[in-house]
């Protein structure tokens, strides 16, 4: 009796095939150019995806143990989704200021940033010296925050920008608005955190994990146990966000006109006050005021 050989399954280049998945890609829309506008459309977006999830499993025949599972999963990747896209727009941020200033300030207010000349090439191709910078290094503390944009808006090299981002409670200027600004950085502090057990530990608390967590928060949080995070845990992380990313946008905005604003007048020739408040308009999403000129923000088409 003749036994039919069993085909195996074709060869397959798996190296060529994950590869493919560089080339999956969609254009960035025109909010791009703005880091805040990228951070909105991107909150939007993982806000849509959990309500468009949510929505459509409702009124639907399933086991409600196993869509808690899923539900579950999925909020733990928004969540983490969430906070990186926080990162990035604070990436963008020190970027962009960057770009503003190196063409006119040559100073060692650049040096707080650690690319190497390796990832300097690597990333140069995106044709901003700011993003050379920026892209490489990771902004996942309030310390590398505050230390970073302190040097980077200085009104010169030598004496800091006086504002701290996120400050701690002897860090910053006093003033109304300093207690909330300590307590967004002590809640930025938990979040960073929760990020780092997210992108690691795929949500489960290790012992070492809920230990860090328990000096940030001063209560108890159990070892060995998975987060899962609820619709209303992603609505509060949302707003508290947001909030943040406005007040940065705001702060930092402000700070980079007046800078420039100086630089005008010590060269008025170097660029035109109404072209550059315009511009810094529509980056910042924010009415500017550079050297007197003010500048209402245009949105894209």
């Amino acid at each position: 009796m003749t036994v039919a050989k069993k085909k195996g399954r074709p060869p397959i280049d798996l190296r060529e095939k994950v590869s493919d998945i560089l080339t999956h890609t969609e254009p960035l829309g025109p909010e791009a150019l703005s880091p805040i506008r990228h951070y909105r459309r991107a909150v939007a977006a993982n806000s849509g995806l959990n309500n468009y999830i949510d929505d459509h499993l409702s009124g639907t025949s399933h086991y409600p143990a196993i869509k808690a599972q899923h539900m579950g999963h999925l909020r733990r990747l928004v969540l983490a989704n969430l906070i990186e896209t926080f990162e990035r727009f604070i990436k963008e941020l020190a970027a962009v200021c960057i770009d503003q200033l190196s063409r006119f300030v040559t100073d060692d207010r650049y040096n707080t940033f650690t690319a190497k000349g390796n990832e300097i090439v690597a990333h140069f191709e995106a044709g901003s010296i700011g993003k050379a910078l920026c892209e490489s290094d990771t902004w996942l503390s309030n310390d590398q925050i505050n230390q970073r944009f302190r040097k980077l808006l200085a009104p010169s090299g030598n004496d800091p920008w006086d504002d701290y981002l996120l400050p701690a409670r002897n860090q910053g200027k006093k003033g109304p608005l300093k207690e909330v600004q300590e307590k967004r950085a002590a809640i930025l502090a938990i979040l960073w955190q929760i990020r780092h057990n997210l992108t690691h530990n795929s949500g489960v608390l290790t012992g070492s994990d809920s230990m860090k967590f328990r000096a940030l928060t001063r209560r108890l949080v159990e070892k060995d146990q998975q987060l899962v995070p609820s619709e209303v845990d992603l609505r509060y992380v949302t707003r508290f966000l947001s909030e943040t990313a406005d007040d940065i946008n705001r702060r930092v905005a402000t700070q980079l006109a007046e800078l420039l604003g100086a630089i005008h007048g010590d060269g008025p020739s170097l660029f035109d006050p109404a072209v550059k408040a315009q511009e810094l308009a529509n980056i910042f999403d924010l009415k500017i005021t550079v050297a007197t000129v003010p500048a209402e923000p245009v949105n894209p088409p």
